[in-house]
């Protein structure tokens, strides 16, 4: 496996991945698509920008991609907004156990971020134009956008688990990735396939029986906290949806004595060792679609700062 300075963008908990599949709901695209076209931008609605020229290869490809669909929507007679990566920057995902006291003080849980993504969703430009199209423009908008996952020669991704994804080769999301990418029915294959590996490795983490072990110690420093949680997923899990974008003091206590117990009592360094542990033994099972994907992000990689500087 590659160096962590090749490292591609699907090691990232995918927020990207998650902003295009909300955002593809808010319209009723069709499935494994991305966000519908836009008109105008609404003004609490993050803008997209360039990646700064020294920007991880990820958030240059991601951004070229996006430039490439707008282009393509252009052409067939609708307007696209590049949709941000990461419209909520301080968003993160704590699988196993939350281990970062100071983002626990200021976010708690990150109820509050993920109610600033949402309200992002709902000011995607994008999706607010397709709404606002006719009826029957808005759906050829849409097709445009994702095309018709059943048509017969579609392109066909079985994932890790079981199950099989489809998606249009003749939508605008596919006509960028062919542009970027050459050959789109590998680099749609190795990525819906690499894309699940983030989630099979948490899952083995999460049934090693050394996780098991490890939490039995932070749950007793947790009682002696004030607090009675099974684990750390059971503790999250008690805290309600914020109603507003003002943290309660109750979840940043809560969130607080976790990110302590997870320190003091080693399971933050248990969960970071096996992690790694678990990700060298996926990339292993599928060391080929990741060696193929590595690929084709390398060699895609100059097309895309070609495509950002034409702008």
């Amino acid at each position: 496996m590659a160096g962590g300075s090749r490292r591609s963008w699907w090691y990232a908990l995918g927020v990207p991945a998650a902003l295009a599949a909300a955002a593809a709901a808010v319209v009723g695209a069709a499935r494994d698509a991305t966000p519908p076209p836009g008109r105008q931008p609404a003004a609490s609605a993050p803008a997209a920008s360039a990646p700064a020229g020294n920007a991880p290869a990820a958030e240059v490809l991601y951004a070229a991609t996006q430039l490439l669909i707008r282009d393509c929507m252009r052409e067939r007679g609708f307007r696209y907004w590049p949709v941000p990566a990461h419209p909520v920057p301080e968003l993160r995902e704590f699988p196993y156990v939350l281990d970062d006291g100071s983002y626990a003080r200021r976010y708690g849980y990150g109820g509050v971020l993920r109610r600033r993504f949402d309200a992002a969703m709902a000011a995607d430009p994008n999706a607010r134009y397709t709404r606002g199209l006719p009826p029957e423009r808005g759906a050829a908008a849409v097709r445009a956008m994702n095309g018709d996952p059943d048509e017969p020669d579609a392109l066909r991704a079985t994932v890790p688990g079981g199950g099989v994804l489809r998606r249009s080769s003749h939508s605008c999301t596919s006509e960028a990735e062919r542009r970027l990418y050459g050959d789109l029915p590998a680099w749609y294959r190795v990525t819906k396939t690499t894309d699940n590996l983030v989630g099979l490795r948490v899952g083995r983490v999460l049934a090693d029986p050394r996780y098991a072990a490890g939490v039995t110690g932070w749950r007793r420093c947790m009682h002696a906290a004030g607090y009675d949680f099974a684990d750390p997923a059971a503790a999250r899990a008690s805290v309600p949806e914020p109603r507003s974008y003002t943290v309660p003091a109750g979840e940043v206590r809560l969130a607080v004595a976790e990110a302590t117990c997870a320190t003091r009592t080693g399971l933050d360094r248990l969960a970071r060792r096996l992690d790694a542990e678990h990700r060298r033994a996926v990339e292993a099972r599928f060391r080929t679609d990741v060696a193929d994907r590595l690929r084709l992000e390398a060699a895609a990689l100059p097309r895309a700062r070609a495509v950002l500087a034409g702008g």
